[in-house]
Order: structure tokens, then sequence, then C-alpha cells
């Protein structure tokens, strides 16, 4: 499902106003102040705001309808099905550990919250959100990502789980009437996908009256999507197993339980990691600014597999996005075309190749990684991937779980999901289907 052609025009009226506005600073000789990149920089998180509201919007329209169900009326109007999903297990927790609570206060909210339940799903709201909550925060979650739809997703029936391969090319020969040909026997392999569970865990002081609860739903359902979707993506690029000099924190030694650090110790190593520690020869320090020849450079390390531009993408943070609109091989969203193939996130392209921005892509120091506690340099890094040499699976979506801390009053809201990421070859260290162009300078 794609989004609609008024909110593409919409987009492409966007990107191509960065553009003018950039080209006019550059033929005037005036590079861009930090102030103006950094204006540039949010307009551009605005865009990509745009691209995800008009996919959600064009697959609620497939189902026949312009949005989800919501409340018609009363104290939960204009709520829908996940919203009172989080009203439900907020409810189921406070009924759980009553102490200090009114009884008919519980009481009052169960019922408004039944009665809201029942208007949207026709007598069997109780039954239905139970199902249906889980696979609309899974398709916000979804919508929000930018690196994971890149790769083929396999929902995974057992963990670990095991795809067969087939490996090596068939040999042809000349064939002669009645005569058997000689057959081939092809190398078979197996990808092994093994999942770990990332968890979240969101307390707030709140006090316990409905109305409160209600004022808090969009603001605690938003931040979940958020940082769920982040959070994937960012394992997905960084991804670092290695507990000292991890590639998003060179110079120090990380541990599973440092906030803002350790999820990146989850278990499997990402994108970034294969050029930048697996296979050193898929890594180049471009120790320049930014330039055509940086895309062909970094493409060319691919070898075969950097053929087909519908298999590759590039990734780039949004600072050299920005500096890379005055290279003229460069095309932006406003220059491909309304026969364009349009990935999410796609602000251009390069010779066919869609260009990701991502803000889970950090500038880095000049050796490519990331210094911890700062980096001396910030440059620019661009990634390039051929998509059909990785899988990502997901053995549990997103699981909710809500309980309540009576001795400190608190809400507790426990998040959490199972995935897995791996290449195809098995190989990282002889893998040649990702490589990184480093030390892009000019870009901070």
């Amino acid at each position: 499902m794609t989004i609609g052609a008024h909110e593409l025009e919409l987009i492409k009226k966007e990107v191509a106003g960065i553009r003018e506005f950039y080209s006019a600073r550059l033929d005037a000789d005036i590079p861009p102040m930090r102030e103006e990149v950094e204006r540039i920089s949010a307009q551009v998180g605005r865009i990509q705001n745009m691209w995800r509201e008009g996919e959600k919007q064009a697959i609620l329209a497939s189902y026949g309808a312009p949005d989800r169900p919501r409340v018609p009326y009363g104290k939960y109007k204009g709520l829908d099905l996940l919203d009172l999903a989080y009203m439900r297990s907020l409810l189921n927790a406070q009924i759980r550990q009553p102490l200090g609570l009114n009884p008919r206060m519980l009481e009052e909210w169960q019922a408004n919250l039944k009665a809201a339940m029942d208007s949207t799903t026709s007598g069997s709201g109780d039954e239905l959100v139970s199902t249906q909550e889980a696979s609309s925060l899974w398709m916000d979650v979804n919508l929000e990502t930018m690196i994971a739809p890149l790769f083929s997703r396999i929902e995974m029936p057992s963990d670990p789980f095991e795809i067969p391969l087939q490996l090596g090319d068939v040999n042809w020969f000349p064939g002669t009437e009645n005569l058997a040909v000689t057959g081939t026997t092809l190398t078979t392999a197996k990808q092994t996908l093994t999942s770990y569970e990332l968890v979240g865990q969101v307390p707030w002081s709140l006090t316990l009256d409905e109305d409160a609860v209600i004022a808090m739903a969009q603001e605690v359902r938003a931040s979940l999507v958020r940082n769920a979707a982040e959070v994937i993506d960012d394992i997905i690029l960084n991804g670092d197993t290695t507990t000292t000099n991890n590639i998003n924190a060179d110079g120090a030694t990380i541990a599973k339980t440092d906030a803002g650090k350790g999820h990146w110790l989850l278990g499997f190593d990402g994108l970034l990691h294969l050029p930048i520690v697996d296979n050193g020869s898929q890594a180049n320090n471009h120790g320049s600014a930014v330039s055509d020849d940086m895309f062909n450079e970094v493409r060319g390390k691919l070898g075969k597999y950097g053929v087909r531009p519908s298999e590759l993408a590039y990734v780039m943070d949004v600072n050299t996005y920005i500096r890379s609109l005055s290279v003229g091989n460069f095309r932006t969203l406003d220059k491909l075309g309304p026969n364009a193939t349009l990935l999410r996130g796609q602000l251009g392209a390069v010779e066919g190749i869609p260009v990701i921005v991502s803000e889970q892509m950090k500038l880095a120091d000049t050796d490519g990684k990331i210094t911890d506690g700062g980096n001396v340099t910030n440059t620019g890094r661009l990634l390039i991937v051929n998509r059909s040499q990785w899988r990502v699976g997901f053995r549990r979506e997103l699981a909710i779980e809500t309980d309540r801390d009576i001795q400190k009053r608190q809400n507790i809201m426990v998040v959490s999901l199972r995935m897995a990421f791996a290449e195809r070859s098995g190989s990282r260290a002889g893998a040649t289907h990702t490589a990184l162009q480093y030390n892009i300078t000019g870009v901070a």
C-alpha cells in the first residue's frame, strides 16, 4: 500500500522547497549557517511525518473506512480501540491492587469503559479489543520505522527459526534428444534467526481519577509508538554486542543496564557493524566533502551485489542528506517522477537507488564510530545495503502489560517484543553485500 497522489504531491513540494532554498544559498556562494541547517533538518522530519500519516490513511482506506472505529459519544468520545485497550489495561491494574481506592470509582470506570468498547464494536467490545489492539499498535509502529521495512520480514513460528537457502548456480549443458542431461548438485544452506527480547518500562505518577487517565492516553500512546519504532531501527542499524569500544560508544565499556546504550547489546550485530568491524574492506574513509563520486565509490564495493538498483538502498544521516542536495547526481523526491517506486523515508535517489534518511544514523568521528561522550569531529556516513541479503524476524510483536505500585503510587506499563536480524551468508567476515562511506566532512 502506497500513499495517495495528494499526499505525495505535498511531500514533493516540501522537498522541492528545501532544494530551492539550499541551491539559492549555494548559487550565491553563501554556505548555509548552522541555524539554517537545523531548520532544514526539522523540515525533513516534518516531511517524514507527512509520509507516515499519508501511508496510514492509505492503509485505512483500503479497509473501506477513512479511520479506525472511534467512540461516538460519552466520556471516551474520539478514542479508538487501541486507546481503549490502554484504558482497560490500567483499570485492570487498579482492580488487582485496589488498596486505598474507592470501589465505586472503579465500578463507574469499568461501566463507562465497557459502554465505550461496545459502542465501537457493536456490543462485542470487550472481546474484540484484546485481538485488535495488538495489530493496531503494531501497524502504528511499522509506519514509524524507516529501516525495518527495507528488508524481508518473517514471522518466526519457533525460536530459533531456520530458513532453508539454496546457494550456487545451476550448470547448463547442450541438450541431446533422448539423452539425460547432467544434473547440478546445489550447495544448500540455512539462515538461522534467533530472537532477542527488548523490554521497556514506563512508570508515571498519576491521580487515579478516570478523567486524568483519559487525558494521558494519547501522550502515552504516542510515546510508546515513537520509542518502539526508534529502538527497532536503531538496533537494525547500530546493533553491536561488544561491550568495550562499541561502535556507538567508542572509548568506553557499556552494559545492558546502561540507559540509552544497553539496547545496542541486544544479541545481534546490525548493518553498520559489518563494514566497520566484521569486514573492514567494505568501509571507505572518504575524507572529503559530499560528492557524486562518494555514491559510486561505495557502491563499487558491493561487486555483484551492487548490480540491481531494485535490490539496493542508501541510508544516510540528516546532515549528509542536506549537504547532498548540492550534488548534481543526487535526485531529490521532486525529480523522481510519478512512476518511481518509493520507499518509506525515501527523500531522493542516485542512479535509481533510493536514499533513505534516518534519524538513527548519527554523525560519527573520523573513524566511522561514535565516540562515547562526544565525537572529536562530527562527520557524515553513507551506508549502502543489498536488501535481499538480510532478514528481519519477529517472534513476538509488541506486548503491553500494566501494573500498579501502591508504595510509589505509580502506574507501570511494561512494553516488550522479541525480534531477530541476520544476514544471508552466515559469514560476515567475507560478506560484500553491505558497505559504508565514512568521514564525510563539512556536514556538521
